[in-house]
């Protein structure tokens, strides 16, 4: 796992919703799993965890890879014209109210209520202040297909294209040139 992967503000939510699973581990890593794990995790993100039921679990995980391949697409793997639709569909129902800000700004702020749909509102709501404030493109997946780790891109142009160069990057770098040197080109 990078060092410092983590997202500005609101987006850093996207992000760890996408990371409540261990894709190389999933049979242990999944706080999404069951509702305990799920609890758990919403508890830690703030977010109401009493309210939240064994039913909302599937639609939970489905928005959770509707983001990663959104995140994908971001990164150059897939479209967003592909992934937006199970998107939007993936938060059909969110609800956020708009909060005006002392300074005169205003933002999106999640409806009280049940824990499933306010972690859907907080998502949609950080969703769009990060396309507002052009800061959603730059959160990503990595691109190592066994890793797909959510992280923010810091790098100055925005060409990020794994979760850790030490990691990810020199692996996939090393198995491309061991394939280059078998292959004889």
């Amino acid at each position: 796992m990078p060092k410092d992967a983590s997202a500005p503000g609101s987006l850093e939510l996207v992000r760890s919703f996408v990371n409540s699973i261990d894709l190389e581990r999933p049979e242990t890593l999944d706080a999404f799993s069951d509702l305990g794990g799920a609890r758990v995790w919403l508890a830690d993100a703030g977010l109401g965890a009493g309210h939240v039921h064994e039913a909302e679990l599937p639609g939970l995980r489905m928005l959770r890879e509707a983001l990663r391949a959104e995140l994908l697409a971001h990164n150059g793997e897939g479209s967003t014209q592909e992934s937006w639709p199970a998107l939007v569909e993936s938060l059909a129902g969110a609800a956020a109210q708009i909060v005006f800000t002392p300074e005169g700004g205003v933002r999106l702020e999640p409806r009280p209520g049940d824990s499933g749909w306010e972690l859907r509102d907080s998502l949609a709501a950080a969703i769009y202040d990060a396309v507002r404030d052009g800061t959603w493109s730059r959160l990503k997946a990595c691109r190592k297909h066994s890793c797909l780790f959510a992280f923010y891109d810091k790098t100055k142009n925005g060409s990020g294209a794994w979760c850790s160069m030490d990691t990810c990057g020199n692996r996939e770098k090393a198995q491309r040139r061991r394939a280059r040197e078998r292959s004889g080109t």
